[in-house]
């Protein structure tokens, strides 16, 4: 928990220098940290577990969106949403760890909320742009493929 702390701090100090990529960087690799830990730490201590991890969601989306990239931040909260559903199908869980994991969820869907009141046109602009791109991408591919 410890190497998850000290890169979290450092990508924090990034983010306030708006260096948002390096903020990236340091947030998922403080993620990646945890994930490792995971499965050992959430049964001795839950809530820190689950709280580091989303708490990384949280700050790739934010740092996401210094960036600009409402898209990829946007993925950030589906992602800590498809990680708390992951931890509730497991066949050991207990009433209190899912009462921790229940109450996380609202947690993330405020944010969510947030972020989306805030960024939702940008959001919507860039999806758009992004599906245009992926039909452009195909159509020229099948052109291609065709002559």
């Amino acid at each position: 928990m410890q190497s998850w702390e000290r890169l979290t701090r450092e990508a924090n100090r990034a983010y306030f220098k708006h260096a948002f990529s390096d903020a990236v960087d340091l947030n998922r690799k403080a993620l990646s940290q945890v994930e490792g830990d995971f499965d050992h730490g959430f049964y001795q201590d839950p809530e820190t577990f689950v709280a580091a991890t989303v708490v990384s969601y949280l700050n790739i989306a934010e740092a996401f969106t210094g960036l600009g990239d409402c898209v990829s931040a946007n993925l950030q909260y589906e992602n800590a949403v498809n990680f708390l559903q992951s931890i509730l199908i497991r066949s050991d869980l207990e009433a209190e760890q899912r009462n921790l994991i229940m109450r996380t969820a609202t947690h993330i869907r405020f944010e969510w909320d947030l972020f989306t009141q805030s960024h939702g046109a940008n959001l919507k602009a860039q999806s758009k742009a992004l599906m245009q791109a992926i039909t452009h991408a195909v159509s020229y591919s099948k052109a291609v493929v065709h002559h």
